[in-house]
């Protein structure tokens, strides 16, 4: 699910976690792939978020953002991971301006291990996929809003970026669990549709969800304005593919992973843990 301090506040669903700050220190700022747009005067970059850096940056503040709005509690390593992050079928997104983090999402694309909110939402995602569906989920949605009134042309262009890189990736529905108060935003806006009344989301400290699917394929049609938000401003080749983790990222997320207090259903734990 997601979160944002503010005006987005959305549920999450994933794992907690974060290396020390003595490792935090010693990374440093690699290059990446970058999509630029002007706002506020200042730069406004979002990146298919691959190095450690980033990712350890993009976890943390998914971590810092769901402590404050209470969907989790607090863990030794700050940061919020899941066993899907160490899977090459998930991404991580960033947004940065001058150089600082503003916000960040992971898509989880479907595999033989399934989606996360599956752990809820079972039964709907299983009729998605029965209808012969390829679908993702969208998680892990997070800002730095602090009441700045600007935060949402970067979940826009966050978005942005995630929906043409998923629809590269074959996708044709994204789906998402949200907290009951943002339907209606998800609704409007986006062009997301209710597929599973609200529930409650255990591995959000039971707070309340609703499962929302946005299908890509008629979005030109069911919500053209949404459509032109989405894919009006076409990202470069460059800019939509994915790099998979080094080894020791991967690895540092696995050591996190072992100490922190995410659990999906027994069995479902496992076979994830098995397949990283």
């Amino acid at each position: 699910m997601i979160a944002h301090k503010n005006h987005l506040e959305l549920i999450a669903r994933s794992a907690v976690v974060l290396p020390d700050r003595a490792t935090e220190l010693q990374l440093l700022p690699e290059s990446r792939q970058r999509t630029r747009e002007r706002a506020t005067g200042q730069e406004l970059v979002t990146a298919l978020a691959h190095t450690q850096a980033d990712i350890h940056a993009a976890l943390r503040m998914v971590y810092e953002a769901y402590l404050e709005t209470g969907l989790i509690g607090e863990n030794p390593f700050a940061m919020r991971v899941t066993p899907y992050h160490v899977l090459p079928t998930t991404n991580v997104f960033v947004a940065s301006r001058d150089e600082q983090l503003v916000g960040t999402l992971s898509l989880v694309r479907d595999c033989a291990l399934g989606l996360p909110m599956e752990d809820v939402y079972s039964a709907e995602v299983n009729s998605r996929r029965a209808c012969g569906k390829s679908v993702a989920e969208v998680t892990c949605l997070a800002d730095s809003s602090h009441g700045k009134s600007n935060m949402l042309s970067v979940v826009i262009q966050l978005m942005s970026h995630m929906a043409q890189f998923a629809r590269r990736q074959g996708v044709d529905e994204l789906l998402i669990a949200v907290h009951p108060h943002h339907v209606g935003f998800y609704e409007r806006f986006i062009g997301f549709e209710v597929i599973g009344h609200e529930k409650r989301y255990a591995a959000v400290q039971d707070n309340p969800a609703v499962a929302l699917a946005l299908d890509l394929n008629g979005l030109s049609v069911n919500h053209p304005r949404a459509y032109q938000r989405f894919f009006g401003k076409p990202f470069a080749d460059g800019e939509l593919q994915a790099h998979r983790m080094d080894s020791a990222t991967i690895a540092l997320l696995l050591r996190v992973l072992n100490q922190t207090e995410w659990k999906p259903t027994e069995a479902r734990s496992e076979s994830l843990l098995s397949a990283a």
